[in-house]
């Protein structure tokens, strides 16, 4: 079982062209690893295949309707409607982290402008962080968390920056758990889930992140389909990769 970033292709087998391995274009890696391994091979999307490891590991019988999202580098996940991983025509049902938030908003990586992940994801937060401290001049203990080097800036030294009361740490982190909640209420409203999974950002920053991100909710999507939709962090920690690409192979051996 192999769990790749997308997009990416499960008829071919394929790598195809993702933002974040800018240099891995059509690699045909199914076939890489059938060769040379001389088993059966099979691949899925890392969102997705987080979507099947929290549907075959950590839910009961009855959860039918679920999300996985993603959240580190990028934004991706996994949707999961009536108990079946859902993927569509060219494998593109989870790249949740390119639909556009803001279409005025900066470049992302894939060339839109105001995706999800823009806003939302762990390397662009970093980027916009360094960028607006470099531009305004911005004395923030980010940097002293960060060992005094901007471009060594990451989510950890925000949210600690952020956790000691920094206020220009509190302003990223803001910014950040506005569009999360505006991007998971789009979710909400349009796939009406049971449960949410939440990855790697949510499960280091715990009850600071979703404290925020809960009450901000109820401004982005209906009461009624936020009330029955549980949101927690993933509880796989640093097994979720492992666990997303048994879950793969499981499901390529019981769909096959």
């Amino acid at each position: 079982g192999l769990a790749i970033p997308g997009p990416m292709s499960v008829k071919k087998g394929m790598i195809l062209n993702p933002p974040n391995l800018p240099t891995w274009v059509d690699v045909p890696i199914r076939q890489f690893f059938q060769k040379n391994l001389n088993i059966p091979v099979f691949i899925q999307n890392d969102g997705d295949a987080g979507a099947l490891a929290h549907l075959e590991f950590s839910c009961s019988n009855n959860i039918n309707h679920l999300i996985f999202l993603t959240m580190s580098t990028g934004v991706g996940g996994g949707i999961i409607v009536d108990g079946k991983l859902v993927q569509g025509k060219n494998n593109t049902v989870g790249e949740v982290g390119h639909f556009v938030l803001d279409p005025k908003g900066p470049k992302c990586m894939c060339g839109q402008h105001g995706c999800f992940e823009v806003y939302c994801g762990g390397k662009s937060i970093a980027l916009y962080a360094q960028e607006t401290i470099r531009s305004r001049g911005i004395k923030t203990a980010i940097l002293e968390k960060a060992g005094g080097v901007a471009d060594h800036i990451d989510m950890k030294s925000i949210v600690n920056a952020a956790k000691e009361g920094d206020l220009f740490a509190i302003e990223v982190w803001g910014r950040f758990i506005e569009r999360f909640a505006q991007g998971l209420g789009i979710l909400i409203m349009t796939l009406n889930p049971e449960i949410i999974f939440l990855g790697t950002i949510v499960m280091h920053a715990g009850s600071f992140l979703m404290e925020p991100l809960l009450k901000a909710l109820p401004r982005f999507c209906w009461k009624e389909p936020l009330s029955h939709c549980d949101i927690k962090p993933s509880p796989f920690g640093f097994q979720l990769g492992d666990l997303g690409a048994l879950a793969v192979a499981k499901h390529g051996i019981k769909n096959n």
